[in-house]
């Protein structure tokens, strides 16, 4: 029913009347879709956009807590808070526990030889020079130490991939290779490596948990002198030197005396002055 009452045109129709072109309707922008799949273990995601994380990354932060935190003490989880990560992309990347405190283990041997120096041909400077790195090495890692005192796994021998070089096999071999040059038999050798390794990392852990008597020289003083001389005789003889004993002091001169006990298997004697530097 007509109403007599035009209505104005609008839209389209509108449009059309005043001969300009409608506006086209607005279009959403389309969010890419990222391809699905696993990062490899390099870092780089599947779609090839930049890492968001890498094997040697986790293992640069792990080595850097285990030179004051105990290697075992180490968690795949506190890893994953430190990076800001999911505890599952640590295991991704590294794999199992023992792949993490092997890695970090195998980092700790890469600097060790990193720092080598020369062979002299000398066996007992050559080993007095790689005892006292060692030293020095293991007091810096006090996290590692603190856990190859307490186990046996990953002291010499890591858990490799296809490719990747075993470092503490290289150092074992390194050391071996001194004593079998120095002229001794293999069982020598075997003790010879064993009681070093033993010695260096016993006076490594006494530094690094502060068990050496300098560390206590007031205590030890006064547990000694509140005490008659004629009930300690012996104790008051050496109180003084006792209590202010240090790796200074205490490290080089045992390692001296190791040494030149290693020489008399083959029947020489030993040298003197040998092994009289201080540890730096």
């Amino acid at each position: 029913m007509e109403t007599g009452i035009k209505r104005a045109p609008h839209g389209l129709d509108a449009a059309r009347n005043r001969g300009t072109p409608p506006k086209p309707e607005p279009v959403a922008e389309e969010t890419p879709v990222r391809k699905r799949g696993r990062p490899s273990r390099t870092g780089a995601p599947a779609d090839g956009t930049a890492p968001v994380l890498s094997r040697e990354q986790i293992l640069d932060r792990a080595t850097t807590l285990a030179k004051v935190e105990p290697l075992g003490d180490i968690s795949m989880v506190g890893l994953a808070r430190e990076l800001g990560v999911t505890p599952t992309l640590i295991h991704y990347y590294i794999g199992s526990r023992d792949d993490l405190i092997s890695g970090v283990a195998n980092r700790y041997f890469k600097e060790r030889i990193s720092r080598l120096q020369p062979l002299t041909g000398d066996w007992q400077e050559d080993l007095r020079r790689e005892a006292t790195q060692s030293f020095k090495m293991w007091v810096e890692y006090g996290g590692v130490l603190r856990y190859m005192m307490s186990h046996n796994r990953f002291r010499l021998f890591q858990q490799v991939s296809e490719g990747e070089t075993d470092y503490g096999v290289l150092y074992l071999d390194r050391l071996a290779g001194i004593f079998r040059k120095g002229g001794f038999t293999p069982k020598q050798a075997a003790i010879g490596y064993h009681l070093l390794s033993q010695y260096v990392m016993s006076s490594a852990y006494a530094e690094v948990s502060r068990q050496l008597p300098a560390f206590h020289e007031h205590y030890i003083r006064g547990q000694i002198e509140s005490r008659p001389a004629e009930q300690l005789p012996g104790a008051h003889y050496f109180a003084e030197a006792f209590s202010t004993l240090d790796s200074a002091t205490s490290f080089p001169e045992g390692l001296r005396l190791l040494i030149e006990s290693f020489e008399s298997w083959l029947g020489t004697k030993p040298r003197s002055g040998r092994g009289q530097a201080k540890a730096q």
